[in-house]
């Protein structure tokens, strides 16, 4: 056999390592796993582990394109369109109050791809502005009989980030882009993001005049919303106020942001309100100290207070107060009785005696025992155990019962995780679990939730562990 020609051996040598140059990047083979085993639970969760995946370290730039583009499709299949929130005062022991909570688990369509667009603001700029503009709002006004209403700062946050970063080399094309985003707003809820998104924005006393155009006729083309101004007045006047402020520090002369939102308090005074909306009242004397604060008080007339009295009045926002029943009662006083009556917990050293661990495992054997037959709904009955077995474990020192009470704990997630209507609040206590993880308890809690089986329990557990450990 001829030999080869050394000119040739180098030839393929070339070949060979061109070859493998263009070969895919080896990917971490528990990441991969992981990504497949999220395909395995309900979208949201698919959405919220793909967009975590993204974020581990040993996720390369192309890989993390792919994943943030599919967490974002995946986002379209959660039932909660938009997040909901509200500045009123809600009793945390109320079905409102669960409400609060379960959103502040964001796993709803907006906040999820508004996620998805700010992670891929990093990767890839224009493919995220044009994720940002498939976004939907579609917000619907509140009703005075539910006090929370649409929470979509987040949005607005991003809309302002990409305009400063995607067109960072052209300042029109940028504007215009805020501009035509921001004329979506027309809820009381939505204008102090608004407001805070154009400030951060502008520039010069030239941007700065025209963003305070486009900012009188947002307003005076926006709707009523009797529950979104109860919750969202001060924070309108508070902001625009800053901005009105900001552009004079600009040198931008008058006060015609001051003058709008006078004009827009009046216009909402007018519609009807709820009854038991208490902040209209306030608000011309709040207006009246921002006029001064903004310096605007020798340009604009300040507001009489009959300008806020009550026109046509609608309903009242209905809170209904969790542990009412007998049972209820009796496992709420009991475990206030095992925490202490004052405003703090008992001291770790009685926590730690024989007698208090006895009575913490007798109230443990009651939670797991009851069944919630006498609540009015099977999602009232899943959140007042849920908080019965955290405040359980928030109390307890490590030993042999507080092993017993996360178990039962996990175990009950693992048995209720079937209602569509009650997911997000679900994944609420789900998190707890997770923020338990980050503390001296991490391996016991990531082992129970592995134990499970159950595919988010799993998941999570799976993503916590992979990712760089944090603390509380």
């Amino acid at each position: 056999m001829r030999p080869i020609p050394p000119l040739v051996v180098l030839i393929l040598v070339a070949l060979t390592g061109s070859a493998r140059a263009q070969d895919p990047p080896k990917r971490d083979h528990d990441i991969e796993i992981l990504v497949v085993d999220a395909y395995n639970a309900p979208p949201e969760f698919v959405s919220d582990a793909l967009i975590r995946i993204s974020s581990l370290p040993k996720v390369d730039k192309a890989w993390r394109r792919e994943l943030l583009d599919e967490a974002y499709m995946r986002a379209y299949g959660a039932p909660e369109q938009y997040r909901r929130t509200t500045t009123q005062q809600i009793p945390p022991d109320s079905r409102q109050g669960a409400q609060v909570f379960a959103y502040a688990s964001a796993l709803t369509r907006v906040t999820l791809q508004v996620r998805v667009v700010q992670l891929m603001a990093a990767v890839d700029r224009d493919r995220a502005r044009e994720l940002f503009e498939w976004i939907d709002l579609n917000l619907a006004p509140g009703v005075c009989a539910d006090p929370l209403v649409p929470a979509v700062d987040d949005y607005y946050a991003t809309l302002g980030m990409l305009a400063r970063t995607a067109y960072a080399r052209n300042r029109a094309d940028a504007l215009n882009f805020l501009e035509l985003y921001a004329w979506r707003a027309h809820l009381p809820s939505e204008m102090p993001a608004v407001a805070r998104a154009i400030q951060r924005f502008r520039s010069g006393s030239l941007e700065a005049a025209y963003f305070e155009g486009l900012f009188r006729l947002i307003l005076q083309g926006s709707s009523t919303d009797a529950p979104g101004f109860a919750s969202a007045a001060p924070d309108i006047v508070s902001r625009i106020t800053d901005l009105q402020i900001a552009d004079a520090a600009l040198g931008l002369t008058g006060s015609s942001l001051m003058d709008s939102l006078r004009a827009y308090l009046i216009a909402q005074f007018k519609a009807p309100r709820c009854a038991d909306n208490v902040t209209a009242a306030l608000m011309p004397t709040t207006f009246n100290a921002a006029l001064r604060r903004a310096k605007a008080d020798a340009d604009v007339s300040p507001l009489d207070a009959a300008a806020a009295r009550f026109q046509t009045t609608l309903g009242v926002a209905h809170i209904d107060m969790y542990w009412q029943s007998f049972d209820a009662v009796r496992l709420h006083d009991a475990a206030v009785k095992l925490r202490g009556r004052g405003t703090v917990p008992l001291p770790l050293r009685v926590r730690q005696t024989a007698e208090w661990r006895n009575q913490a495992e007798g109230l443990l054997t009651d939670i797991e025992r009851w069944n919630g037959r006498s609540e009015p709904a099977e999602r009232d009955y899943f959140y007042q155990k849920a908080v019965l077995f955290t405040w359980l474990l928030d109390l307890m020192p490590a030993s042999q019962v507080r092993s017993r009470a996360l178990r039962a704990f996990v175990d009950f997630l693992r048995r209720t995780d079937t209602d569509v209507n009650q997911r997000m609040l679900w994944s609420a206590f789900v998190h707890r679990l997770l923020e338990m993880s980050r503390g001296p308890f991490r391996s016991e809690v990531l082992t129970a939730m592995e134990d499970t089986h159950q595919p988010v329990l799993w998941l999570y557990a799976r993503l916590e562990r992979l990712a760089p450990e944090r603390r509380p």
